[in-house]
């Protein structure tokens, strides 16, 4: 028998909060504030080709979320999770969308598979994935050797078209058998349209403009108030 799943993005979905600005905060505190400075500095070209709107909202998330991987460059597991930690059980805290929680809970009570799809580091988002019950984390790779991480990331960098396709993959790999025509699909960004696109039932919440003009012409049910 197939299995259905419902899958939540995690920054906008689930938490208000964005989990990067959570990790600079982290690392400035660790790592002092010129690397972080460097990470801003290095991006702010891009960010403001994003505002006058001449690439996509994913072509400057992209580079910027695998980039994070720098700041972890040297740093062995005991390091990594004091990171995941503060994240899940700290900064991530005071920004929980209970609503939207409270989806996850209903579809763990149905007996689906909840997964978390997120730009972020998979582990990370597996240990914010404890703290609301959901089952499974897909995200983006760290790159360890020697048992330190790298300062890169394994690609693909898990966002727009590879949130789909890395949650096809890492499903089979596991084994699961997933009904994706009566899957659900919860996301906040236009970013996000690749998970929308591999379920019977994609589910918009809080969107933001772009996504929320798509979910009108598409007729998908938006649950919460758009940000138009």
């Amino acid at each position: 028998m197939k299995t259905i799943a419902a899958f939540f993005d995690v920054d906008g979905t689930l938490f208000t909060g964005h989990v990067w600005r959570g990790m600079l905060q982290y690392f400035e505190n660790k790592r002092g504030k010129w690397p972080v400075r460097y990470f801003w500095y290095y991006h702010m070209p891009a960010y403001f080709l994003r505002k006058a709107k001449l690439i996509s909202e994913e072509r400057f998330r992209g580079p910027w979320g695998a980039h994070l991987s720098w700041l972890v460059r040297g740093w062995d597991p005991s390091q990594l999770q004091g990171l995941y930690d503060w994240i899940a059980h700290t900064y991530l805290t005071p920004y929980r969308r209970e609503d939207t929680i409270g989806l996850l809970n209903d579809h763990n009570q149905q007996g689906h598979l909840t997964v978390l799809v997120s730009t972020g580091f998979t582990d990370m988002i597996s240990v914010i994935g404890d703290t609301i019950g959901a089952q499974m984390a897909v995200g983006t790779d760290l790159k360890i050797k020697n048992g330190r991480a790298t300062g890169k990331i394994v690609p693909p960098i898990v966002i727009g078209a590879q949130k789909g396709i890395e949650t096809k993959i890492r499903l089979a790999a596991r084994g699961i058998d997933v009904d994706f025509e009566n899957s659900f699909a919860y996301a906040d960004s236009i970013t996000d349209v690749g998970l929308f696109n591999i379920v019977g039932n994609p589910r918009p919440v809080y969107p933001d403009k772009e996504l929320a003009t798509l979910a009108q012409s598409k007729g998908w049910p938006i649950h919460g108030e758009a940000r138009m």
